[in-house]
């Protein structure tokens, strides 16, 4: 769970259906990786989904996807191969996060003045290490509970469940 990519910084109030992904693909109940990646943050830059890079990693500021938890952001994330750092993300989205399997360090105190939009970054959400590659500097963080991890390891909670059916867990 290490990611190498470019620094996508956003600011506080990242609201999810609004600015990660339009409202109208929650209401058309949109669910496909695949489709709704092509509309990630189009309200803040409609060629966002153009410029990223699968291993990219978005830097963002307090409140992180905060409104009502919609899983269509999250999956459009997932589509991508993006992860997230923010310095708060509320426990509903949270929660929506781990179901899509999107890798994530919710809690990264002044994280947005760590870090420049396009600075490369290496992430490890094992251990919760940041490395600054354009600034050389680190910072590290508290990472998610192991339980957690392995279900975002296995790309989201359907397929971590998958795994635990067929007993392809480390715990069994």
């Amino acid at each position: 769970m290490i990611y190498k990519g470019r620094c996508w910084k956003f600011g506080d109030d990242i609201g999810i259906d609004s600015h990660i992904m339009p409202l109208k693909y929650t209401l058309e109940r949109i669910s496909d990786p695949e489709i709704l990646k092509n509309h990630v943050m189009e309200e803040v830059d409609p060629e966002f989904h153009k410029k990223v890079k699968p291993g990219d990693i978005i830097i963002a500021g307090k409140r992180f996807g905060h409104g009502n938890p919609h899983l269509q952001g999250f999956l459009g994330l997932k589509g991508l191969g993006l992860a997230v750092l923010a310095e708060s993300i509320p426990r509903g989205t949270i929660r929506i996060a781990v179901f899509s399997g999107v890798p994530m360090l919710p809690f990264c105190e002044d994280i947005t003045k760590n870090a420049d939009d396009g600075d490369y970054l290496e992430v490890d959400f094992l251990n919760g290490s940041v490395k600054n590659i354009s600034k050389n500097s680190s910072l590290n963080y508290e990472p998610l509970d192991k339980k957690i991890l392995e279900i975002i390891e296995n790309g989201g909670m359907k397929q971590y469940l998958q795994t635990q059916i067929k007993g392809e867990s480390s715990d069994s």
